[in-house]
This record gives structure tokens, sequence and C-alpha cells, in this order.
């Protein structure tokens, strides 16, 4: 029996799928034929905006958590507002310029989340809503430029601009980061709990999709899916237990920050006042 995402192929389907195998692989070629679109350009598009405008999000999902051996379980509802500004180089590759406020709820009532039991192990914390920015550079093949500072305290890291995929209308554009950095002893007299090891790893990967007929437009409608893999916050006080936390987030690039939800807006002017009209300064 084979599984995957988003079907279980049993025996019976197995026969009949063998029947119609040669049609089946026809159609999956003849939808993912590669176009000629510039890889680069077309991120630019699609996660910002070719006139060096702010590209803004608005994302909402979940966050679950995997101790090893256990099931995984929802443990926070997730908003956040983004902006990023792209640069398509004239030696076509990529600069970007990123930040994002998030929140955490929790899932049961929406709630802001500043005190919260982990059912993990059972212990009382407090959840860090994030503010957090960050600066990336892609090469003209795609591929991510780490900076030397960031190089230095890196084991792994590999990122990169996939190739667009195509389907009848539509298109996507995947930015694929993965890492593995040095974390430094804690300080001594830190709760142990909030350290979860000498090493930290991350993925990160986010899919970029609007219809083709857009894309000779200045603001092209966009949505977002985004997955991620990583480990421990340190305020979730899970020590060195094996396990795995990921987010689990949707999204729609604004025209405007009219358009930012209501329920963001509320915690964006709650917590972050100013924000929305200089998120840079």
């Amino acid at each position: 029996m084979t599984e995957g995402p988003f079907t279980a192929l049993t025996r019976r389907s197995a026969i009949a799928g063998a029947t119609t195998a040669l049609g089946l692989a026809a159609m999956s070629r003849d939808a993912y034929t590669q176009h000629s679109f510039d890889k680069n350009k077309l991120y630019v598009q699609l996660r910002g905006n070719l006139d060096g405008s702010d590209g803004l999000w608005s994302y909402s999902g979940a966050y679950w958590g995997k101790p090893q051996g256990e099931i995984a379980r929802q443990l926070f509802r997730v908003d956040g507002y983004s902006l990023n500004t792209m640069v398509l180089r004239e030696d076509g590759g990529v600069d970007q310029k990123m930040i994002e406020c998030g929140f955490w709820q929790h899932p049961e009532t929406g709630e802001l989340a500043d005190n919260w039991t982990n059912p993990m192990n059972g212990l009382a914390c407090e959840p860090k809503h994030f503010k957090s920015s960050q600066t990336l550079s892609f090469d003209a093949n795609g591929n991510w430029e780490a900076a030397e500072s960031r190089r230095a305290a890196m084991r792994h890291f590999e990122g990169v601009i996939v190739e667009p995929i195509v389907n009848g209308p539509v298109i996507w554009s995947q930015e694929r980061l993965i890492t593995k950095a040095i974390r430094p002893e804690p300080d001594p007299g830190t709760d142990p709990l909030t350290y979860s090891g000498p090493v930290a790893s991350g993925t990160s990967l986010a899919t970029y999709k609007a219809e083709i007929a857009d894309l000779d437009d200045a603001f092209i409608p966009t949505t977002l899916h985004y997955q991620s893999m990583g480990g421990w916050y340190p305020w979730m006080r899970m020590g060195q237990r094996a396990g795995v936390c990921s987010f689990e987030l949707v999204g729609r690039k604004l025209p405007n920050t009219d358009e930012i939800p209501e329920r963001t807006r509320a915690f964006l002017e709650e917590r972050h006042p100013g924000f929305i009209d200089d998120p840079w300064g």
C-alpha cells in the first residue's frame, strides 16, 4: 500500500489506476511543462512588487508541536502581517528585506496567549509574540547568497528560488530555505528547560500562487502557503526533548494597508502602535 499526502492508494484503486496510467502520465507531463518564465523575476512579482514598493501580506493558520513518538497537536492559532521590499538586480539576482509581526492565540478561544500551559509537559509558559526582520539575497541562478557573518555560525545552509510550476492558467513560485546553525551555550543560571541543545535546524517552505493572466499588471494578486519544520522555542520550556514544531499558514498579498484583516489590525494597534504607518521606522 502506498499513501500520499492527499490520497491513500488501496489495492482496488491501484488496479483501476493501472488501466489509465498512460493517460495520467501524459496529463502530468502537460500540466507541469515548464514555460519560459524567469524564476527570479516571477518570485519578485509574486512575493513583492517589481517597482520596489512594499509587498504587504496578511496570513493566518496554526502552529503544531510533535514530541518524538507522540502525535502532533495544534498548539496555537497564528495571525500575522509582514512587509517585504524586493529588488531585481541588473545581474539577475534578488535582494529582499522583510519585517513581520505575528501573534500567538489560544486555539480554542482565539484570545492572545500571553500566558499558556504547555500541553506537552504541563508547564506554565509565557509565549513571546514575534516581531522579526531579515535580509536575503539570491544570485542569478536563484541560490541563496549567505553573508559571511552568517556562514561562520552555520553548519549547513541552502536556499533556492524554485523553477515555476504551471498548471493551466495558474503559476506557482517557491522559496526553500534549509539551515543548521550552532547555538551558543546558555549563560550560567539559565533555566535549563529554555535551552534545546547546541544545534538549531530549520526548514522554511513558501509557495506563492497567481494567475498567469495577471503577470503584466503592476500589482499581482497572490496567495501564500507556508510550512516550516523547526525546534522548540525557548519559552516553550521543552529542554532537549526530541521533537519538531511546524507553522501551517495561508495568506494573501494586500494592495494597501486598508485591507489588513480587522483582527490582525487590532493586535497590531494594541501591541505595536504606529507599525502599520511606519513599519521600517
